[in-house]
């Protein structure tokens, strides 16, 4: 982008250099005219447009910096979504583990209150016995 500033500059120049060139051959009032309604207007925007591309050239910079930093950023931010998911799933995992172990502890729980009368005979009877 700079380079298209630069070649412009260069034409400009070219342009303006020329025109100092013939400034003492070119002297009649069609040159006057001409100078005075195209050529003295075209240099001051000519100068106005070269400052506003170097600005925007310089904005454009800017603005590309600031889209590498953003890319950085959402690199950094896709591997933290990572490592959460990896945790979250991990932790999934674990719930999912939980819930077997208490509906297993639930069943023995079960298993072992429905064994509760036979254990109770049991001690009675060897009560019993030992009296």
């Amino acid at each position: 982008m700079e380079d298209i500033v630069w070649k412009m500059q260069q034409r400009s120049r070219s342009v303006q250099d020329y025109r100092k060139d013939i400034r003492g051959l070119w002297q009649d009032e069609a040159a006057k005219t001409l100078n005075r309604r195209y050529l003295d207007p075209h240099e001051d925007d000519d100068q106005k447009m070269i400052e506003f591309l170097q600005k925007q050239v310089q904005g454009l910079e800017k603005t590309n910096k600031e889209l590498v930093k953003a890319k950085d950023y959402a690199l950094e931010a896709e591997r933290y979504s990572q490592q959460v998911e990896h945790f979250l799933e991990r932790e999934k995992q674990e719930v999912k583990q939980a819930y077997h172990s208490y509906d297993r502890s639930i069943e023995y729980y079960g298993l072992t209150q429905a064994e509760l009368p036979n254990i109770h005979r049991l001690i009675q009877q060897a009560n019993r016995s030992c009296n």
